[in-house]
C-alpha cells in the first residue's frame, strides 16, 4: 500500500509543477525565422514606389507561455499513469529575429520578386504612396503533453515519463492601409489560419523542434499573407473594410 501512496504523491507533484517547468526549458531556445523564397518573379517595370510609414506589431506576445490545460490521474495497485496537457503560446522570446524587422524586410523582399512596384522602407514623400501594417493578430499556440506511468513490484517499482508535442496553430491578422499625401485610399484584412504538423521525437532535441515548429508555422504564414498582399497591390484591389480568409 505504502508504494501506492509513493506513487500518487510522484504523480501528483510532477502534475502541479509541469507548466512551469515546461516555460522554464523552452525558454532556453530560440528559433531563426527565415522566408522561403519560392514565388514567381514577375519580370516587369516598377514604375511605382510605395513606402513603408509604420508596422504595428500588436499581436504578438513578449514571451512564450505555458498554461496547464488539465490533467489525469489513473492510481490503481500495481499501476499508476498520470497525464498533464499544456497549453504552449508562442512570443518574441523564442524567436531569434524581431518579427517586425522579419515582417519588413520579408516584405521587401518579396516585392522584389513578384511585385510591379517598389517598396521602401522609409519615410514618404509629400505626393508618394505610403503603405501602413497593422500586426492586429498574432497568435501561435500549440499543445504539449506530458504523462508519467509508474508500475509496482513486490519490493520496488519503475517510473517512465513521455513527452509528446502537437501540431501548432497559427492565428494571423493583419491590416493593410495604402495612403497617398497622408489620405487612406485603400485599407484591407488580411486572415491566415494555418496548422503545422509536427514529427515527435524521443531525441533531446524535443523541445528545442517543438519551438521551432511553432516558429515555422507563423513564417509560413506570414509568408501568405505578404503574398495576398502584393497580389492586391498589383492588381490594386484593395477595398475598404473587407476581410479575406
Amino acid at each position: 500500500m505504502r508504494f501506492t501512496y509513493l506513487g500518487l504523491l510522484i504523480l501528483g507533484l510532477t502534475s502541479c509543477s509541469g507548466s512551469k517547468m515546461l516555460q522554464k526549458n523552452l525558454s532556453k531556445f530560440q528559433a531563426p525565422i527565415g522566408y522561403l523564397h519560392d514565388s514567381k518573379i514577375v519580370d516587369s517595370p516598377k514604375n511605382d514606389t510605395i513606402f513603408i510609414s509604420a508596422i504595428n506589431n500588436k499581436g504578438i506576445d513578449s514571451i512564450t507561455t505555458v498554461t496547464k490545460i488539465n490533467s489525469k490521474i489513473l492510481p490503481f495497485l500495481l499501476f499508476n499513469y498520470t497525464e498533464t496537457n499544456m497549453k504552449v503560446e508562442l512570443g518574441q522570446s523564442s524567436i531569434e529575429q524581431s518579427y517586425n524587422d522579419f515582417f519588413t524586410n520579408s516584405l521587401i523582399d518579396e516585392s522584389k520578386r513578384s511585385a510591379n512596384f517598389v517598396i521602401d522602407p522609409r519615410s514618404a514623400g509629400k505626393n508618394q504612396y505610403s503603405l501602413e501594417i497593422n500586426i492586429d493578430t498574432c497568435n501561435v499556440r500549440s499543445k504539449y503533453q506530458r504523462s508519467t506511468t509508474v508500475l509496482f513490484f513486490f519490493v520496488a517499482y519503475s517510473m517512465s515519463f513521455q513527452e509528446l508535442g502537437f501540431p501548432s496553430e497559427t492565428n494571423l491578422v493583419v491590416t493593410a492601409k495604402l495612403k497617398k499625401e497622408g489620405q487612406i485610399i485603400s485599407e484591407k484584412s488580411y486572415r491566415v489560419k494555418r496548422t503545422q504538423p509536427f514529427l515527435n521525437s524521443q531525441s533531446i532535441k524535443l523541445q528545442s523542434d517543438f519551438t521551432a515548429n511553432m516558429v515555422e508555422s507563423l513564417s509560413l504564414s506570414t509568408k501568405q499573407c505578404i503574398e495576398d498582399l502584393i497580389k492586391d497591390l498589383n492588381n490594386s484591389k484593395l477595398k475598404s473594410n473587407k476581410t479575406i480568409s
